[in-house]
């Protein structure tokens, strides 16, 4: 079979499969609903898709480890791609180094890849789940735009928390992004380490937002619901600001009010949310950490 008509059929299987609830939910808690945060009103799933058409670039937010965040990213991507609306989609999870593995794959070889060849092939990074995010590449690989790599390296990273230089920010934007990193590390983290992993984080921003700037327009940057905020993240340096989707977990006996993070400024942290459920029985991740910190 061509290839051609291969990318017709997974997109028709992509775009109508598990086609997501949007306003089916509960009007309370917001779960499987919609909500364009600045115009205070609640989308269908196909009025989402028209701004998100109409927009110059895409910033989706997830929480790592939720499965319907994966499927719900698939979906869109698969739905601006049915639309010839998709101009590329950049990863959190590729960084440099990755993408020059990536591009030196041959079309050929990717197509009979098994999973374990493509996660060698890449040097895929364990803090990834390749189950989670093998698809999400493999999808965009096959619809035939650009994909890019958004990350830095793990050794520019190390490099930048190293130096411990505090990057420049507004005050309310660096305050925020200093007690995210500490509640991210379940408070142990070192008040030394501050400005080293602040500037790492903001210089993680910046290389998803020039990933983003160096593709098409209509195009996707996959990250952590954090790098998509409106307020501190990847928009605070893309050189045209682009829409901001965060797909929002609800804890049980929350509002989809509740469940949104606190702003810095008199605007909504995202332009758009999506509200999906929690993840049931999550790990706590502060005994692994407590464990590693002990050492």
């Amino acid at each position: 079979m061509k290839r051609r008509e291969c990318l017709k059929m997974l997109l028709a299987v992509v775009a109508s499969t598990g086609l997501p609830r949007a306003v089916q939910g509960s009007p309370d808690s917001g779960i499987n609903r919609i909500r364009d945060l600045r115009r205070n009103t609640w989308l269908s799933s196909a009025e989402l898709l028209i701004r998100l058409v109409e927009s110059p670039a895409l910033v989706i937010g997830e929480t790592h480890d939720n499965p319907e965040h994966h499927r719900l990213e698939r979906w869109l991507i698969a739905q601006l791609a049915a639309r010839q609306a998709l101009g590329g989609v950049a990863m959190e999870m590729l960084d440099s180094e990755q993408q020059t593995l990536l591009e030196q794959l041959a079309e050929n070889a990717q197509q009979t890849m098994s999973d374990a060849q493509w996660q060698k092939a890449l040097k895929w990074q364990r803090g990834w789940e390749w189950s989670a995010y093998g698809p999400t590449l493999q999808l965009a690989l096959s619809l035939d735009v650009p994909v890019r790599g958004a990350n830095l390296t793990a050794s520019e990273i190390r490099e930048i928390v190293k130096l411990d230089l505090a990057p420049e920010l507004p005050l309310v934007v660096a305050r925020s992004q200093r007690q995210a990193l500490m509640e991210g590390h379940c408070g142990m983290l070192p008040e030394s380490m501050l400005d080293g992993m602040l500037a790492a984080q903001v210089a993680r921003d910046q290389a998803m937002a020039a990933a983003l700037a160096g593709l098409p327009p209509t195009s996707v940057l996959v990250c952590g619901n954090g790098h998509a905020r409106r307020d501190v993240g990847v928009a605070l340096h893309a050189k045209q600001t682009p829409l901001c989707l965060g797909l929002v977990e609800v804890p049980p006996g929350q509002t989809w009010r509740s469940a949104l993070p606190t702003s810095v400024d008199a605007e909504p942290p995202f332009d758009l949310a999506w509200f999906t459920m929690m993840v049931a029985n999550r790990e706590d991740p502060c005994i692994a950490l407590r464990e590693r910190f002990a050492q």
